[in-house]
């Protein structure tokens, strides 16, 4: 019985926190928005927004991704599919943030 209450006691500070994945995603979001009001039409196009986006965001890109990746990999996903996870995420952030710099410059 002491036992079950020790583990039941112990769950909250085992379970994986996501406040560092929630910093890291505010950050790369900022830098995304950021980097749409740095970005200067015509000389970044729609199609090259997201390699502008992703070299102006690169160190907030690398700490949402590491941060992903290990979330991921303590609730047991191996670092290849974790990767492979944060990888697709970031690549959703840059498109929404190319389509929203399209939808300016056509604006």
């Amino acid at each position: 019985m002491l036992s079950l209450v020790l583990l039941i006691a112990a769950a909250p500070a085992a379970a994986p926190n996501t406040a560092a994945i929630d910093r890291s995603r505010s950050a790369f979001v900022a830098c995304l928005k950021q980097a749409a009001t740095a970005a200067k039409a015509p000389e970044v196009t729609a199609d090259s927004f997201a390699g502008y986006a992703r070299s102006h965001c690169a160190a907030q890109q690398t700490a949402l991704v590491e941060a992903m990746v290990a979330f991921d990999v303590r609730n047991g996903a191996s670092r290849k599919s974790a990767v492979e996870g944060a990888d697709m995420a970031v690549d959703d952030y840059l498109e929404t943030a190319k389509n929203n710099w399209a939808a300016r410059l056509s604006n």
